[in-house]
């Protein structure tokens, strides 16, 4: 007799340990603003529902919200926590410096299965730094205050996050981010006594069959 039908048996009782762990997923959202204490006397300050803007000598930065959704745990990804993009007005060789203190809530979700339905913020702060900025030059750079990054439980989900690139956006050209990483993995899964006697018994038929199949060629 074939063993496809005991394989297909051992098959399903280990899927039993498996579950739906694949159809985990979460969710996140962020809000950005600016804020007076740390940035630049002069820079005009505008908070909104979708980011923030500072604005010195008709040079302009501009922080937007981002959100994303279906991120699967487990799984490793590479976060975006807010867009970054300069326009300016001024010409060389006059240009714009200034420096902007800025906050970015993270919002986290985790959709079941597996754990709970849950949420939780998170808290980031820095320091973007305008140089020399014109109509053909500048540069900029960002600094995260620490702590920028941590473990953490999530709906019964295990995270680790952190906060640690920056992309440069080009002046009057294309945009850049605050960026960041997110581990999702999930807690050791500890089998209920029934699983382990079906595994049990679908491991024995197994046995059993071959046992009788070499029976059956010694006769």
């Amino acid at each position: 007799m074939s063993l496809k039908r005991p394989l297909f048996m051992m098959a399903a009782t280990v899927s039993l340990f498996v579950g739906d762990s694949a159809r985990a997923s979460y969710n996140y959202a962020t809000s950005l603003s600016i804020q007076t204490t740390g940035t630049t006397p002069g820079v005009t300050i505008v908070n909104g529902p979708t980011g923030a803007t500072a604005t010195l000598d008709g040079t302009t930065i501009t922080l937007s919200n981002v959100a994303r959704t279906a991120l699967f745990v487990p799984g490793a990804n590479n976060v975006n926590i807010g867009d970054v993009s300069i326009t300016t007005t001024a010409v060389a060789p006059a240009s714009t410096s200034f420096v902007i203190a800025y906050t970015d809530v993270f919002n986290l979700t985790n959709v079941p299965p597996p754990g709970s339905a849950d949420s939780r913020s998170f808290t980031v702060t820095g320091f973007l730094t305008l140089s020399g900025i014109n109509t053909g030059n500048g540069t900029t750079s960002n600094s995260f205050n620490p702590p920028t990054s941590g473990n953490f439980t999530l709906g019964g989900i295990n995270f680790f996050g952190s906060a640690d690139t920056y992309s440069f956006p080009t002046v009057n050209g294309s945009g850049g981010n605050l960026g960041g990483t997110l581990i999702a993995t999930l807690p050791p899964v500890i089998p209920e006594p029934a699983s382990f006697v079906m595994l049990g018994l679908g491991l024995g038929g197994v046995g059993l069959m071959g046992y009788r199949k070499s029976r059956a060629v010694q006769v």
